[in-house]
């Protein structure tokens, strides 16, 4: 019961990165999408 909960947390997680990731302007700084961020600051 509990590595069913323990997976269950994964993915969750998971998802929940991918969605911000996919989403949001600071995801895709995080993945390298938007490289002039930096320079802006």
């Amino acid at each position: 019961m509990e590595q069913l909960t323990i997976t269950l947390g994964i993915v969750c997680v998971i998802s929940a990165g991918l969605y911000i990731y996919t989403f949001t302007p600071s995801g895709k700084r995080w993945t390298g999408e938007v490289r002039d961020t930096r320079k802006r600051k």
